[in-house]
């Protein structure tokens, strides 16, 4: 199963695109009544010291005259683990497939000196032994000439928990041998956001938000193990977690230098007595009219949870138990570069079709003090208006 860890940055990667989309939608040409849309391509890749994922996607969106707009987004991970991240005895290294599809729509009203955005998605996302569904619907309603927009949205979301057990012995045909345990358990969960983005001048933006998630139902992993008294118990967490995220930008523009700079933080407390604070700095550098550079460094530093311990330290009455990285203690530093490249140079070219888009690469480097170690994030992509 892919793990949480392996799996989140992609999953923040999405939830970045439909904010992306909610918050600035695609219009159609209403004069001519002709419809709009683009189509992106992106890679991805993650690594750290036990696990390396590539996950290309594909993204479509179209707009109709009347600025109703539907998408739709594919990804795949392929995931190469060591199953010693899982807490196994016996390090087997192998790969899984993760397919990914989310479909959506959005329609703006516009309600004289307001506009109000509703929009609704789905997503579906399975691996051999996962099968994670979601649904969100989401509001803005914009003010004062689109100055003030004041944000909410709800997902719901339900997990099927299965577990396939990978023996050392090779298959024929390849691979290794395969156990399929079924079905484990089910994790639910709901997420309520709201948020406010004020433009203050016409070069100071700032935006708060706060994130509420209650989780309920299956909130282990099947695989990892804790070996309690010479004995390997299988990790046991609490069967509920209600978590708070506050967060907050203030993004300044200096238009003598084509400036931006960007100071993020955020603030996480849970009910397992996990907290952490994410302070981030960023900055943007637009050069000539096609490229803009981005460099950024971010902070992270959280305490653990109040059933994390050694494993050496629990005994055969503790309730619960975990093996868990993201349980403990930790703090890490992330440093990265993103450079975003406009086309229009293709203009009059066999490839002119394109010349309204633009490609962009990244690369984020982050070193961090639990036992994941320290890794990467790479990425590319290609956005074309059509």
């Amino acid at each position: 199963m892919t793990s949480h860890h392996a799996s989140r940055p992609f999953v923040r990667i999405l939830v970045a695109l439909a904010v992306a989309l909610f918050v600035s939608p695609a219009r159609a040409d209403e004069t001519t009544g002709t419809w709009t849309g683009e189509v992106g391509v992106q890679g991805n890749y993650y690594w750290e010291t036990s696990t390396r994922v590539i996950a290309p996607e594909v993204r479509f969106r179209l707009t109709s005259p009347d600025g109703t707009d539907v998408r739709a987004e594919y990804l795949v991970d392929s995931i190469t683990s060591a199953s010693l991240a899982a807490g196994v005895v016996e390090d087997i290294r192998f790969t899984e497939t993760r397919h990914q599809v989310t479909v959506g729509a959005g329609h703006e009203f516009d309600l004289g000196e307001a506009q109000l955005r509703l929009d609704a998605s789905t997503r579906i996302s399975h691996e051999p032994d996962y099968l994670a569904t979601g649904v969100t619907l989401a509001g803005t309603l914009s003010l004062a000439q689109r100055c003030t927009l004041i944000g909410m949205a709800l997902t719901y979301i339900h997990d099927d928990v299965g577990s396939v057990v990978r023996g050392s012995q090779p298959r024929e045909g390849g691979g290794r041998d395969l156990s399929d345990r079924g079905r484990v358990g089910q994790l639910e969960g709901f997420t309520l956001g709201l948020s406010l983005s004020q433009i203050l001048t016409s070069q100071l933006v700032a935006s708060f938000g706060y994130d509420l998630v209650y989780n309920w139902g299956y909130l282990q992993n099947p695989y990892r193990g804790v070996s309690i008294e010479g004995v390997v118990r299988p990790e046991d967490h609490p069967d509920e977690r209600l978590r708070h995220s506050l967060y907050g930008r203030v993004a300044l523009y200096v238009p003598e230098t084509r400036t931006a700079f960007h100071a993020l933080y955020r603030f996480y407390v849970d009910g397992w007595d996990l907290a952490a604070v994410t302070p981030e700095g960023r900055i943007y550098q637009e050069i000539g009219d096609l490229i803009t550079l981005r460099l950024r460094y971010r902070f992270y530093s959280q305490t653990r949870s109040f059933f994390y311990r050694a494993p050496d330290q629990y005994t055969a009455d503790d309730p619960f138990v975990t093996n868990d990285p993201k349980m403990q203690d930790f703090s890490s530093h992330l440093v990265g570069a993103h450079a975003r490249v406009g086309m229009e140079f293709l203009e009059r070219t066999f490839l002119g079709f394109a010349h309204e888009g633009e490609v962009w690469f990244s690369f984020d480097y982050w070193w961090q003090s639990s036992r994941f170690g320290n890794g990467v994030i790479a990425q590319a992509g290609l956005r074309v208006p059509f």
